[in-house]
Order: C-alpha cells, then sequence, then structure tokens
C-alpha cells in the first residue's frame, strides 16, 4: 500500500515536471509585444480605476487565444499601476510615456491611453514622433480629431461633439426652443459648446446665455438664473459637477422646473463623491435633491446584439466576468461604465497586429511584427492603415474609426432615478429615419412635475391699449369741447356787427377759435391705438395727431397774440388816432407761425419719418411661476424725435413768452373792447404750468390708461379755460348797446373799410381831444386871472380898514347899523 501511494506521487511529480518543461519551451518560442499604457487612478476623472481591470480582462482574453497572434504575447507597461498613473494631469501623463519611451530595455509597438483628454492630447502629440500609433479607450475632446495635430492618433471613444446631434434631438422631440450652457474652458468641454452654439440656429434653438467658468461656476450659475435659463446643457468634469449643482441647489435651479443635460462618463453616484477639487458646502441629502432627474449623453458602451462577438462572449458574459473580475462591486470604480470600451481597444489593437503580421509575411524578404523600431515608419504607416479599416463586433458594439479616428457607434440618453442613471433612449446616427433619437420606455422618463418643463418663463405679451371705457369718455369730452368752440363761433359771427366784439377783431377770433378746435380734434387721434385702427394706419393716426396740435396750438395763440401786438403797437404809438392796423396783417402774422411749424412738420416727415415702435413694459409675475406678463405699447417714434419736438417747444415757448410781453405792456390800455392782456395772461400761465406737469408725467408714467387720461386732461382743460378766458367775457356783453369803454376804435377792416357811425365817432373823438386841449389852455388862463383878482381884493381891503379905524384904535360904526 505504502508502496503504491509512492509510485503515485513519483507519476505526479513527473507529469508536473513534463509541465514546467514544456511551458518553459513555450515561454522561450513567445515574443512579447510591450503596449505602453497610460491610465488616470487618481486625480479630477479617476476613470482608470474602472478601465485598467477591463484591459488586462482583455490582454488575458487575447493571450489565451491560439488563433490571435500564435507566437506572440500582449504585455502591458507599466506594469504597476501606480507607474501608469497619470493622475488626470498633462504634464505627468507625457512623464509617465517619456520614461517609458527612453527605456531601452523594451520596444513599444503601441500606446494605448490616456483617459483623459487633458493627458491624450500632449502624449498623441509627441507619440507619432516615434512612429507609434496610439488608441485611447475614453477621450473625448474634439481637438483629437484634427489630423494635423494628431497624424496617428484613434479613439474607442466616440468625440463630445457627436453627442451635439443627440442634445438636439431631445431639445426638438420636447419642443425646447430657449437654452442656455455651461461649460469648463477647456478644450474638452469649449470646443463641444462652441460647437453646439454654432448649430443651434439652424437647428431652431435660442441660446438665452452661454457661460464659462475656470474654477468656481457660483458666479456662472447665478447668472444662468437671472437669465431665467430653464433647460441647461452642461459641460465641466464632475469635480466641478458638484460645485455646480451645490449652487444651483442655492439658487433653486433644481426641480420640476429644471432639466440639466450634462456628459454621460461619470462615476457611479458622482454627485456624492469628495474631492479637494470640488469643494462645497452641501449636504449629500441636499446634493441628491439637487441633481435629481438629471440627463446624460453618452456612447452606448455596450452591443445590443446578443449574439457573441469577436472575443467569443457577449456582453451580458463580459459583464458578469468583470464583475467578478472587481469582486463584485464594479460601480464602485470610477470609469466602470465606459470599461467595454478598454477591452475592445485591447482588441483592435490586437487585430491590427494579426493583419500586420500577416502582410508583413508577404514582404520580400519577409518581415515580423516584432521587427518594429522607433524609426520603422514604414511599418507604422502599415499599422495606420489596418487601424482605419476596422470593423468588427465587440462588446461595445461595432467597431469602426471616421477618417479622423473618431469612433462610429451607437448613443445614449439616460436619466438620474432612483440615486442611480437609467437608459431611457438610444440615438441611431447611421438611421435613415428623420427622427433617428428612439426613446425605450422602459423605464420611462420620470418628470418631478409630472410632464417636461418649460424652456423658459413663458413672457406672454399683453397688449396695453387704450380702454373703451376711457376712450369714450375723453372724447365726448372732446366732442363738448369742439361744440363749446363752434358755439362760440357761431356767437362770434352772429354778433360781428356789435360795437363790443366789433371792436375785438371777431376775424382774428375766428382763428383762435379753429385753433383750438384742432387741438380737440389731436386728442381723437391720440386715443386711436391698435385696438381701433389698422395697425398699418397707426401711424397715419400718430402723424395726424402731431399736426393737428403744433398747427392747432400756434394758430390758436398766434391769433390772441397777433390782436394783442395790434393794442400795444396802437397805444404806444405816438399818433395813436392815426394808427390803422388792418386785419390781413394780423392774418399775415399768424400764417407766418403756421407755415414756420408746417416747414418743420414736413422736414421731419421727410428726413425722420415716425415709424411703429413696440414698448415693452417691466414683467408682472403671475400665480403660474411659468408665466410672466410683459405689457406691450404700440406707439410712433423716429430717430431724432426728441430733436424735432424740442423745435416745437423751443418755437411755442417763444410765442408764449411774446404773448405774455404783449400782455404785460398793454395791461393798462382800459378799452375792455381792445384789451385782453388780463385772460391772455392767464392763458399763458395755465398754459405754461399744465405744460411743465404733463410733459414730465407723460414721459414717466408706462400705464397707457393713466398717460392717455392725463395728457388729454389736461390739453382738454387748457384749451377749454384759454377759449372761455377770451370769450365768455364776450357772451355776457353782448347785450350791452355801448359797453363802457368802448368808444375808441383802432381797427380797419381790410374788407368793408371805416362804416358811417365809425366815422363819426372817429371825428367826434378827434374833436374831443381838440376841445380838450383848447380847454386846458383856457384853464390855464382862468387860474391866471383868479390869482390876480385874489391879490386885487386883498388890497382893497387893507385901505377899508384904515379908514374906519380910529387913532383909539376904536372904529367907526355905520350908522344905520344897529
Amino acid at each position: 500500500m505504502e508502496r503504491g501511494w509512492v509510485l503515485v506521487r513519483a507519476s505526479f511529480v513527473t507529469l508536473l515536471l513534463i509541465w514546467v518543461l514544456s511551458v518553459t519551451a513555450d515561454e522561450k518560442n513567445v515574443t512579447d509585444l510591450y503596449v505602453l499604457t497610460l491610465f488616470p487612478m487618481s486625480g479630477s476623472w479617476a476613470g482608470g480605476q474602472g478601465q485598467r481591470p477591463a484591459v488586462e480582462m482583455g490582454l488575458r482574453h487575447v493571450n489565451s487565444n491560439p488563433a490571435l497572434l500564435p507566437g506572440y504575447r500582449l504585455v502591458m507597461v507599466p506594469e504597476k499601476a501606480e507607474e501608469a498613473d497619470t493622475q488626470c494631469n498633462g504634464g505627468k501623463g507625457t512623464d509617465v510615456m517619456y520614461r517609458e519611451l527612453y527605456n531601452q530595455t523594451t520596444t513599444k509597438i503601441m500606446v494605448l491611453g490616456a483617459g483623459c483628454s487633458i493627458v491624450t492630447q500632449p502624449t498623441a502629440q509627441a507619440s507619432h514622433h516615434w512612429n507609434l500609433i496610439q488608441l485611447s479607450y475614453s477621450s473625448a475632446s474634439p481637438l483629437l480629431s484634427n489630423r494635423n495635430l494628431f497624424p496617428k492618433f484613434f479613439r474607442a471613444f466616440p468625440p463630445e461633439t457627436v453627442f451635439n446631434a443627440v442634445k438636439f434631438a431631445m431639445l426638438k422631440h420636447f419642443g425646447w426652443k430657449r437654452v442656455a450652457t455651461l461649460h469648463q474652458t477647456i478644450d474638452l468641454f469649449s470646443l463641444p459648446t462652441v460647437a453646439f452654439l454654432d448649430q443651434a440656429k439652424e437647428n431652431g434653438i435660442e441660446i438665452i446665455t452661454s457661460e464659462s467658468f475656470a474654477d468656481n461656476p457660483d458666479i456662472q450659475v447665478s447668472n444662468l438664473k437671472k437669465q431665467g435659463a430653464r433647460i441647461i446643457i452642461g459641460n465641466f468634469y464632475e469635480t466641478k459637477a458638484r460645485q455646480v449643482f451645490c449652487k444651483a441647489y442655492k439658487e433653486g435651479m433644481c426641480g420640476k422646473k429644471y432639466v440639466w443635460i450634462i456628459t454621460g462618463w461619470y462615476s457611479h453616484q458622482w454627485w456624492l463623491g469628495e474631492h479637494e477639487d470640488s469643494k462645497h458646502d452641501c449636504t449629500k441629502e441636499e446634493m441628491s435633491e439637487a441633481v435629481r432627474g438629471y440627463f446624460t449623453t453618452d456612447a452606448l458602451p455596450l452591443s445590443l446584439a446578443n449574439a457573441p462577438g469577436v472575443a467569443g462572449i457577449t456582453t451580458a458574459q463580459f459583464l458578469e466576468e468583470y464583475r467578478e473580475y472587481v469582486s463584485g462591486h464594479p460601480e464602485k470604480l470610477s470609469g466602470y461604465q465606459e470599461a467595454p470600451y478598454g477591452f475592445d481597444s485591447v482588441w483592435t489593437i490586437a487585430l491590427a497586429l494579426q493583419e500586420a503580421e500577416a502582410r508583413l509575411q508577404k514582404f520580400d524578404p519577409p518581415r515580423t511584427i516584432a521587427d518594429f523600431s522607433y524609426e520603422d515608419e514604414e511599418m507604422a504607416n502599415l499599422f495606420f492603415e489596418i487601424m482605419n479599416a476596422t470593423n468588427f463586433e465587440g462588446v461595445s458594439g461595432p467597431v469602426q474609426f471616421t477618417f479622423d479616428g473618431d469612433r462610429k457607434g451607437l448613443m445614449q440618453v439616460e436619466q438620474q432615478q432612483d440615486e442611480t442613471e437609467v437608459r431611457v433612449g438610444i440615438y441611431h446616427p447611421s438611421s435613415l429615419e428623420e427622427n433617428k433619437l428612439e426613446w425605450t420606455n422602459d423605464p420611462p422618463i420620470v418628470w418631478q412635475g409630472g410632464k417636461p418643463p418649460a424652456d423658459s418663463i413663458q413672457e406672454k405679451e399683453i397688449p396695453q391699449t387704450i380702454s373703451h371705457g376711457l376712450f369714450i369718455g375723453v372724447s365726448t369730452l372732446a366732442t363738448a369741447g369742439i361744440l363749446l368752440a363752434l358755439g362760440f363761433l357761431a356767437f362770434n359771427v352772429r354778433f360781428r356787427k356789435r360795437r363790443f366784439i366789433k371792436m375785438s377783431s371777431p376775424k382774428i377770433n375766428n382763428l383762435i377759435l379753429v385753433g383750438g378746435i384742432l387741438i380737440y380734434v389731436s386728442i381723437y387721434f391720440n386715443g386711436l391705438d391698435t385696438s381701433r385702427v389698422h395697425f398699418d394706419s397707426y401711424v397715419s393716426m400718430c402723424k395726424a395727431n402731431t399736426w393737428c396740435l403744433g398747427i392747432g396750438f400756434a394758430m390758436a395763440f398766434g391769433a390772441m397774440f397777433s390782436k394783442t401786438w395790434r393794442v400795444h403797437k396802437i397805444f404806444t404809438s405816438k399818433a395813436m388816432m392815426k394808427t390803422i392796423i388792418k386785419d390781413y396783417q394780423l392774418y399775415v402774422m399768424v400764417a407766418v407761425l403756421v407755415l414756420i411749424i408746417t416747414l418743420v412738420l414736413i422736414i421731419w416727415e421727410v428726413v425722420d419719418p415716425l415709424q411703429i415702435v413696440e414698448r415693452k413694459g417691466a414683467r408682472e409675475q403671475t400665480d403660474d411661476l411659468d408665466v410672466v406678463i410683459i405689457p406691450v405699447h404700440v406707439t410712433c417714434e423716429s430717430t431724432w424725435q426728441v430733436y424735432w419736438v424740442g423745435t416745437l417747444i423751443c418755437i411755442d415757448g417763444l410765442l408764449l413768452i411774446f404773448g405774455a410781453f404783449l400782455a404785460w405792456e398793454t395791461r393798462k390800455v382800459t378799452v375792455p373792447a381792445l384789451n385782453d392782456s388780463k385772460y391772455i395772461g392767464m392763458s399763458v400761465y395755465n398754459t405754461v404750468i399744465l405744460s411743465f406737469t404733463v410733459v414730465p408725467v407723460s414721459l414717466i408714467l408706462d400705464e397707457v390708461d393713466a398717460r392717455y387720461a392725463i395728457v388729454s386732461f389736461f390739453t382738454l382743460f387748457a384749451t377749454t379755460l384759454t377759449l372761455c378766458l377770451v370769450f365768455v367775457p364776450k357772451v355776457r356783453a353782448r347785450n350791452e348797446i355801448h359797453p363802457k369803454g368802448t368808444m375808441l376804435s383802432t381797427m380797419k377792416s381790410g374788407e368793408e373799410g371805416e362804416s358811417d357811425s365809425d366815422r363819426r365817432i372817429r371825428m367826434l373823438s378827434e374833436m374831443i381831444q381838440r376841445l380838450q386841449t383848447s380847454l386846458v389852455k383856457k384853464d390855464d388862463i382862468i387860474k391866471e386871472l383868479e390869482t390876480a383878482g385874489i391879490s386885487g381884493q386883498s388890497r382893497q381891503h387893507g385901505e377899508s380898514a384904515d379908514e374906519g379905524t380910529n387913532t383909539d384904535g376904536t372904529s367907526h360904526e355905520d350908522p344905520g347899523s344897529s
């Protein structure tokens, strides 16, 4: 029995020795092909934690496949993970690569990496100088598509710019037309954002604002809120994403009214992570609330095919093997979502080398891939040609490259639900269908508000028009004013031959009334807004308002002041009784003033015509937080309107000053029928005061009804008061045959001439004047005579007194006196 065990042991040792010898012999016949690998095991994105295990799995599958690269073995260097750690830092990654390239003990045949674009860019710019093909498993910077900068670069992960198509498809599907962007200022995020902005217009998207930040995003997030952004496209590393969403939580930019669309390659539950570059003061509960429901766009990392791929395993089998390889918790590893790309990258290199080996064997003399050196440009070009033609089914889907070395493939949309990201849509870029975005509905999209939110605060523009009741009321008052003016006009015509009326220049008074009527009519035009007239006719109403008001004012006050000027001219003339100013002279004065105003209005119309302008008022919040009311008032304006209006105001102001001067100069004229100075002064005062009140108020007030009511009221009040001050005294004196102070006439009608009674009055007035002069002379003579007579009587009285006095001082008494 004991001898039997000895034989068994001896047999076992013999077999083990034979196996060891055979393996040793095989290893001596195997040539190692060194692949320089770069992994971000730490830093702002430690995706190497999930990628390196997938690459190791790929190497194990490739090296164990007897049909693939027989006689060769792929080996990755550096062997230790910490030595290959680029820390997601360009300088560190370049140092790792150079250290291995200058290690002359091994010749690297290709470069696999890096994971972070910020490392891949400098390394890929340098690696081709060693005639090395470089393949990245996760770099997404659009800059890497530049063949001039990166002539021998490929990547198994698509660039960030291709995800713009997915984003536009999402925006179109949900009807979002107004979006904002927020990105970190590095090429990886700046370039796709710029591309998105360039393509936005042709996709019918309005960019509310585009914000960027280098380190702290707080100010930019606040700006997004100020601009009213609701749909936000974000491009930044996950370390900055934590800061962004913490600030968004504080600003209230989360929940049912906001949608964030960000990049999709962050680590599992990234919002709960901590890093020295993403310090914030939000709790985990607040962060979970802030990120709830966000969307991501990313490459579809898993093949949809159920059949095994080139590696001989299905996607499900790969995931199961990967889970076992990392001890059952892949979600704890950063970058685990992109693990299939690392696995397929190894197969891409292996298949390219396999094809290259077959072609090299046909060279004369035959060559092998083991002959590669850093100076071998011919073999490097062969590798490049084969890589361009790559086409196989991997665990991440079909593996193909574009002319720029970018990965072709499907893309996905994921949504954050229940503390994890779930796929809700797949984008098929090669589909011939117009809608290339397919929604899985398993699970369905979850909206916090039960429906997709609005793309912005809905601005509901409400036309601000003059209320119907106010317009009717003001129009009624304007009509009453016109009727009053017509009544005064009828009175003026009816009693034009009465002495009091005739001496007040009735024809000039008619011009005052016509001007007043034009001002009243302007009130109608001022109230005819777009709710009452056609939009195209509105500008004509504005012009009519300006013309009626300008000419009406000039005519009314010009006529009033011309009358006063005549009175002033007569009573300040040395030959007062011989001064005759005819009515046509006053007409000419008024016509000149109206002509000046008309010329200004014509030049205004030709040079700088009025145009319809929409003025938006202050936003008014409604009960619905998604809707704000914006009052819109349609008005007429021109580019240099302030100067044209200023010119008219200056002309009218000078007219008022002139009228005030005339009123002051004629204040002592005691002929009421001629002198309106008191009433003119009151009219000027009221007009100036009301103008200084109504103009600022009309410019300040935004409320259409209030502005129209105030302007109309002051216009009505000033016009009516002026007409009443001028004509009411005449109405009151209409029944007086010879009103007090009307005996002096200084006007002469240009059409009728003087009547007989006028002539007699003038002759009598001249006679009275002569008699008064003669009487003054007589009075002087009488005064002289009276003075002389008083002196003579005084002397006679003195002599009589002396005779009637005795020497003793007693007087003689008349015998007849008692």
